[in-house]
């Protein structure tokens, strides 16, 4: 029996009216032992995105005009569907699971369709991608971080990329999943669910080879091609299937290793490779755009990056630093593993102070740097720190401060040119440059 992509768009209709809608959750429901609403609807959502999935691949090994055509349909569907349960009244039941889905499966299904269709587009062009997906992970937080005009556009061209990579076998890892905002979380979650579920397909063998490939394997014999769909009815009766509530992985070491900085120091002991330094830099990097990043997994990894003096995170770190409140637990941490970096973090520290010339952070890096050992370096930082500070107000005063705690008849020089050049001499700057300048004096005088 031949079976193309416009019978499984005919499928998906069926599910996609609210009869359908209503009929597959009765029929999920009946094949429970106990009945559970979010499973229920888990498993509609994930064989709703299959069939979507394997539709769009059928058409796509027929031609880019039918996968044209297939992407329309699936959007007039889903949107129809999302438009009548919104429509209707229903007895008081069906309306209780109605309102749950149009509350999370619905959302979630509607970030997730137009990354589908992008991935299907990366995969027919067939232009060869061999870029880590840890790699095109990171640029969708980077994306994400940017908050550019086009934000939604470049998330899904980039997470389209990350899908087109599943389809072929990239092994997503169990930590983006834990770690992610919520906007990308929502997409891996369904990236992951969906190449599980493509192993139990019976006609698309997982991982999928090139297009070229895939359609030769198709070559009608003698007129015919079977594609038996009874994995999908299946799945929505009980059978084997996965959702986002049971997601399974594929684990490496590097997984295992950091999985178990969520409950324990594991693995303290095992000097990072560079694989595992490059996925610490992506880690750290993501608590820039996660506020809700697991406390306590990130503060065991920096004690991690502490012992084994990983001064390449100092970048990310001082960054960090900036987007978080003084009084957070974090903040102390931060700067305990600066201090531990000694004069190797200095290097970073000079590239934000010169790319963030007024940043709140600075009167802090400029206390910091003045109670450790002097150094040319450090009071080079220092000056040029002040120098290019663009207000004479408070915090530019406490950076005075302290180059004065720093000491030294090049501090007492170096104010009294600060104080001769203010146009603020008798305001509140200019008071708090003199009584710098008189600690400075008074700290060159002990110092000799």
């Amino acid at each position: 029996m031949l079976r193309d992509y416009k019978e499984l768009v005919e499928e998906i209709q069926e599910i996609t009216t609210v009869d359908g809608f209503v009929s597959s959750c009765l029929e999920i429901k009946e094949s429970m032992f106990f009945y559970e609403r979010e499973l229920m609807l888990a498993a509609y959502s994930a064989s709703l995105e299959l069939l979507a999935v394997v539709a769009l691949l059928s058409a796509a090994l027929k031609g880019k005009r039918e996968l044209q055509r297939t992407n329309t349909e699936l959007d007039r569907l889903v949107e129809g569907l999302i438009a009548d349960l919104n429509k209707y009244q229903f007895p008081l039941d069906i309306q209780y699971v109605v309102d749950h889905f149009m509350h999370e499966n619905s959302l979630q299904i509607r970030l997730r369709m137009p990354v589908y269709k992008q991935m299907m587009q990366y995969y027919c062009s067939n232009v060869p991608d061999n870029e880590d997906l840890d790699s095109i992970i990171r640029q969708a937080h980077q994306v994400l971080r940017a908050e550019g005009p086009n934000l939604d556009e470049e998330l899904t061209l980039i997470l389209g990329r990350a899908g087109a990579r599943m389809l072929r076998g990239a092994r997503l890892r169990p930590m983006w999943l834990k770690i992610s905002p919520p906007r990308i979380q929502v997409v891996l979650q369904g990236l992951q669910t969906l190449v599980n579920n493509f192993r139990v397909t019976p006609y698309y063998n997982y991982p999928l080879e090139d297009i070229a490939t895939e359609r030769q394997k198709r070559k009608k014999v003698k007129g015919n091609v079977v594609s038996d769909l009874s994995v999908f009815r299946n799945f929505r009766q009980g059978g084997s299937g996965y959702t986002d509530l049971n997601t399974v992985f594929e684990k490496d070491e590097y997984d295992y290793f950091f999985e178990s900085f969520f409950s324990s120091f594991e693995h303290i002991d095992v000097e990072p490779d560079q694989q595992a330094m490059a996925l610490i830099l992506m880690i750290l990097e993501i608590r820039l755009v996660n506020e809700d990043f697991n406390q306590g997994f990130l503060m065991r990894l920096l004690v991690y990056c502490n012992r084994w003096g990983l001064s390449e995170v100092s970048d990310v770190v001082l960054e960090i630093l900036a987007s978080i409140d003084a009084d957070d637990p974090l903040y102390y941490e931060c700067w305990s593993l600066l201090k531990s970096f000694d004069g190797k973090a200095l290097p970073a520290m000079r590239r934000f102070v010169r790319a963030n010339r007024d940043s709140p952070l600075l009167p802090y890096l400029a206390l910091f740097l003045s109670h450790g050992p002097p150094t040319k370096r450090r009071w080079s930082l220092l000056t040029e720190m002040f120098d290019h500070y663009p207000e004479e107000n408070e915090e530019k005063a406490q950076m005075a401060v302290s180059i004065s705690r720093y000491g030294g008849e090049e501090a007492v020089t170096f104010l009294e040119k600060a104080l001769e050049a203010t146009t603020h001499v008798n305001g509140p700057y200019g008071e708090r440059l003199k009584k710098a300048l008189e600690n400075a004096r008074h700290n060159t005088i002990n110092m000799t």
